[in-house]
């Protein structure tokens, strides 16, 4: 039957089959030590008793946070102690390491994103060194994915592109996205962000000359889509707009004013079509001020 015990870091030594050597200058190293020396040990690792030195134990899994922790000179860790072959040492190495389940990179920015709602008074640099003991660019980096687009996120998460590119892309307003896309799944980083740091200058230039709309109605579609029926309904009774329809779209035959009444049913009519073309501007105009106002 499996013991539970807190064992003194002395007693635990290196087990004599390694599927994953420990690099001490890996990021992933540094932070669990840095959590380990914050926060001390959050789970135990499983040990068997050694055969090679009695007395003591050896780590079947959780090699990287003991020796994280005789670093940082912790007194011991908890244990779970298993009566283990090295062959079964060995399969369940393989077994943590094949099963264990990879945080996505929109999941890590999601969760800090509450984090950091939990902690509306601090600052993302005492977020960044206090709590979560990552750098701020990276929490800035992770917080901005979260700008993506959907799918383009559920890319990110899928691994289809690079994570250097899509902290790039999410610099960019969604409108914008699409056309940058590609790019980011195809493209190296550094030529990516040369790419995406040439747009941003042309876009903040625009800015200061107040020339935005030209960014915003540049792919301007109109889209389709049907009037209600208590707009139709009193036209078809008693036409109100009609005349001005058939004049604005310079009807000179039935054809002409059978199409500008169906443009008019489904929003394609000059003037809805204005409408719309407004409306994405001031939208655009909003969401450029916002990123704007981030831009250093």
């Amino acid at each position: 039957m499996d013991e539970c015990r807190f064992l003194p870091l002395d007693q635990l030594v290196d087990p004599p089959v390694v599927l994953r050597l420990v690099n001490r200058g890996s990021v992933a190293y540094l932070e669990l030590r840095d959590s380990l020396a914050h926060y001390g040990p959050l789970n135990s690792v499983c040990v068997r008793p050694s055969l090679r030195c009695p007395g003591k134990y050896d780590v079947a899994d959780g090699l990287y946070r003991v020796t994280a922790a005789r670093e940082i000179a912790l007194p011991g860790f908890p244990c779970i102690i298993k009566d283990l072959t090295d062959d079964e040492l060995l399969a369940i190495q393989v077994q943590a390491n094949a099963l264990r389940p990879e945080t996505t990179p929109l999941e890590y920015a999601r969760q800090i994103k509450r984090i950091m709602e939990a902690r509306p008074q601090a600052t993302l640099a005492e977020i960044s060194s206090r709590v979560l003991h990552k750098s701020p660019t990276w929490v800035s980096e992770t917080l901005g994915l979260l700008r993506l687009r959907r799918d383009y996120a559920l890319a990110v998460d899928r691994g289809e592109m690079p994570l250097g590119c899509a902290y790039e892309l999410a610099r960019v307003l969604p409108t914008f996205q699409p056309q940058f896309f590609d790019a980011a799944r195809t493209m190296p980083v550094p030529e990516f962000r040369a790419l995406v740091q040439a747009f941003l200058k042309q876009f903040q230039e625009a800015v200061r000359q107040g020339k935005l709309d030209a960014f915003f109605t540049e792919d301007f579609r109109p889209q389709a889509y049907m009037r209600p029926l208590k707009e139709v309904e009193p036209e078809y009774e008693k036409p109100a707009i009609s005349a001005l329809v058939l004049t604005a779209e310079n009807c000179k035959t039935p054809l002409d004013a059978w199409r500008a009444a169906l443009a008019w049913v489904i929003h394609l009519d000059r003037a809805s079509i204005e409408a719309q073309r407004q409306a994405v501007l001031r939208r655009g105009r909003k969401r450029a001020k916002e990123v704007s106002d981030k831009q250093p």
